[in-house]
């Protein structure tokens, strides 16, 4: 198998975004929360592997995340602030772009990210030890005019690893 590894590192930021998720607590009351981008994302693409059968591959680590939004429901009038990546758990954050072979990234090729967040509320902050898996198309990094959807719901806990709700029907918009 002919492959070719490329040490390609660069820094881009993404200085807009909009997100929103249903954050259901373990008592059954839910919100959907709809934050808007607090900072630019921060990301990093390196470690691209080229294979002459199937394309390249495109890793990316996403350094931060950094959004806010205003309870309606759970925390009337309270921020809600979601971190993740070295602000959030400490890790970057994972995910890839797909680029066929004969194709080039402007055409649109499949991309995913798994998010780990740390969710910021008046009760206390709570986060997912399953990432949150997120499917978009993107024609260009960073990934402007891309919507990236959830595909599970995933269980969050609190500080002492109880589970205090889920995290359902995510949305991103570029």
């Amino acid at each position: 198998m002919n492959k070719l590894n490329t040490a390609l590192k660069k820094s881009l930021k993404l200085e807009t975004s909009t997100s929103r998720t249903i954050l259901e607590l373990v008592d059954g009351r839910r919100e959907e929360l709809e934050f808007k981008q607090e900072r630019p994302t921060e990301f990093t693409v390196s470690d691209s592997e080229f294979s002459i059968k199937s394309g390249i591959d495109v890793e990316v680590e996403i350094q931060n995340v950094d959004l806010v939004a205003t309870s309606k429901v759970l925390w009337p009038g309270k921020e809600i602030r979601v971190r993740g990546g070295i602000d959030g758990q400490g890790e970057t954050i994972k995910a890839r772009a797909k680029i066929p072979v004969n194709s080039t990234i402007n055409n649109g090729v499949d991309a995913e990210s798994f998010l780990y967040w740390v969710i910021e509320t008046p009760e206390g902050a709570l986060h997912n030890k399953k990432p949150i898996y997120m499917k978009g198309l993107i024609k260009g990094l960073p990934p402007k005019d891309a919507v990236f959807h959830s595909q599970d719901v995933v269980p969050i806990y609190d500080n002492n690893g109880n589970e205090a709700g889920s995290l359902y029907n995510c949305l991103q918009s570029n």
